[in-house]
């Protein structure tokens, strides 16, 4: 039953950021990332790190969680807010 109410409040809220035309990752507690040129990754309304090494990164994300995948991958900064990994992206993984 209570799956079933965070399906019909997950509906809504996709519903009321399409009509408003808002961004949806902010709504419905998404991250938001940015690549450029599989040498950097921007993850945005993150909530923190579940692993990390050179070679994977996984970052929990609210409903999802990302898995980052590559060589030399490092974490340059980490906010409440955002994270900056860089290094040879290979793969971005979204784990549902």
């Amino acid at each position: 039953m209570e799956r079933r109410g965070k399906e019909r409040r997950s509906g809504l809220l996709e519903s009321a950021a399409d009509t408003f035309d808002l961004p949806g990752e902010v709504l419905l507690d998404l991250p938001r990332l940015t690549v450029t040129g599989g040498q950097r990754v921007m993850v945005e309304n993150h909530q923190g790190l579940m692993d990390y090494s050179p070679e994977t990164i996984v970052v929990a994300g609210g409903r999802v969680t990302l898995k980052i995948i590559g060589s030399s991958l490092e974490l340059r900064a980490m906010t409440a807010g955002a994270l900056l990994i860089t290094g040879d992206v290979f793969q971005v993984e979204f784990v549902y």
